[in-house]
This record gives C-alpha cells, sequence and structure tokens, in this order.
C-alpha cells in the first residue's frame, strides 16, 4: 500500500468533522477524499478549531525550528488531531516526532516517506497518581 493509499484509508477511518489543510497538496487530497467534510485552505487561520490539521508537504523545506513551531501553532490554534506526510528531506526525524508526542501510522519504505499521527486525546496516558485520592488532604492541615 502506498502513503497516499493509506492516508486516504485513514481519512475515511477517521472521518472529521472539519479538516484545515496545511498545504494545497493537503487541501486537494481531503477535498477528494472527504467530499461533504468542510476543508479549509492553507494560510487561512480558522475562526475555531477544526477536528482535524492534514499536512503533505507542509514541512517541505522548513529546519527544525520552523517545523517544530509550525507543529506547535497548530496544535495549539488550528486542531487537536494532526496527520502529517513526512518527506524523505524532512528535518524532523522519527524520534523527533516521538518527542513531540506524535505516533507513527504508516511507512512507505520504496518512497521513504512516513507518517504521522498526532491526537491532543491519546498522546499521553494518565497517571494513576494523577488523581484525588493522591492530591493533599485537608482534613490534616492544622494552623
Amino acid at each position: 500500500m502506498s502513503w497516499r493509499d493509506h492516508l486516504q484509508a485513514r481519512l475515511l477511518e477517521m472521518r472529521p468533522a472539519s479538516v484545515h489543510a496545511l498545504d494545497e497538496a493537503a487541501r486537494q487530497l481531503a477535498s477528494r477524499v472527504l467530499q461533504d467534510t468542510p476543508v479549509r485552505a492553507p494560510g487561512k487561520p480558522p475562526d475555531s478549531l477544526c477536528a482535524l490539521a492534514l499536512g503533505v508537504d507542509a514541512l517541505n523545506g522548513l529546519n527544525v525550528q520552523q517545523a517544530r513551531h509550525l507543529i506547535n501553532q497548530t496544535r495549539l490554534y488550528i486542531a487537536p488531531r494532526i496527520l502529517l506526510v513526512a518527506q524523505p528531506d524532512c528535518a524532523l526525524d522519527c524520534g523527533m516526532f516521538r518527542a513531540l508526542g506524535f505516533t507513527p501510522s504508516a511507512t512507505a519504505a520504496t518512497e521513504n516517506r512516513h507518517i504521522h499521527y498526532y491526537d491532543l486525546d491519546t498522546y499521553k496516558t494518565v497517571p494513576d497518581w494523577l488523581n484525588t485520592r493522591h492530591w493533599a488532604h485537608p482534613e490534616r492541615w492544622q494552623p
């Protein structure tokens, strides 16, 4: 399966309510695959959060700092879920994507392309100690 086929299958599986395209190739792909879904064009900041941000060529030509900035701005202001294609000359490697909270979605070895997925809701599991059982006990507080 090629990376384009995987990306199309992934979009059909996810069926996001809205898509923000990070580049023109992503806009064309999302418009073709998700015909009934609103797709916002690249370069226009959305009025509200979209369900998914999609990037095919968005990282092309960016250095590490620029790529990280784009990803951080996207997850903060555009969409809580991101699907990105990393081209062979991408400044970020798989380890850097993992450090940013992405999970590998697919690898096209023949074309040397990687698809990475980020979801704010599932990127980190909540540790057991982070609950009200382990917080301060006001009944034990003495002035």
